[in-house]
């Protein structure tokens, strides 16, 4: 290399220093190791390791690191740690997560509300407009949850009867709801 009065100089040799021998791949894999086994199930390893990484970085500069994975893996320590007394704090293990069903999308309109009761209203009707073995029948299979067999044994009835009973119920049901859109 040539400086600017010509004089040729032999490029110097820089020692790593503990950003870059941080993150050499064996020192990335080993903090990877200590982490994945500190970790519980399903926080996310590549964020943690990221974040120690920007730890690192904003640290102040002290000096030369000697060891620079004990320097990795308490700085890693320190995050879990403060990681830890922030859930604790927040009581975040307390907290109930909105399943995406129950969120608001328009369900508890108020129109949605009134077609809805509508619809209950017809459905009872049609219920009550059918005997009592059909309705027996379809009740237990369809809200009770019986097969066809148990319903059968309980109503004293064959399974081919019980399942006759059902289809009609809904087929009921389904005309009743198509009479009240209609309206």
């Amino acid at each position: 290399m040539r400086s600017i009065d010509g004089d040729c100089h032999a490029p110097q040799s820089l020692a790593p220093g503990p950003l870059e021998a941080a993150t050499s791949a064996d020192e990335m894999a080993a903090l990877r190791t200590y982490l994945r086994r500190r970790m519980r199930e399903g926080q996310d390893l590549d964020d943690m390791v990221q974040d120690v990484y920007l730890r690192v970085l904003a640290a102040p500069e002290a000096g030369p690191v000697g060891n620079v994975r004990g320097f990795l893996r308490r700085v890693a320590s320190n995050l879990l740690i403060d990681r830890y007394r922030r859930k604790a704090a927040r009581l975040s293990d307390d907290h109930i997560t909105l399943d995406e069903h129950i969120v608001d999308d328009g369900a508890l309109a108020p129109d949605r509300i009134a077609s809805g009761r509508e619809e209950l209203a017809l459905l009872g009707d049609a219920l009550e407009s059918i005997g009592p073995v059909a309705r027996d029948a379809f009740l237990l299979v369809r809200v009770e949850g019986f097969s066809h067999k148990e319903a059968a044994q309980r109503l004293k009835i064959t399974p081919k009867a019980v399942s006759h009973h059902v289809e009609r119920t809904l087929a009921r049901m389904a005309e009743r709801l198509k009479e009240g859109s209609a309206r």
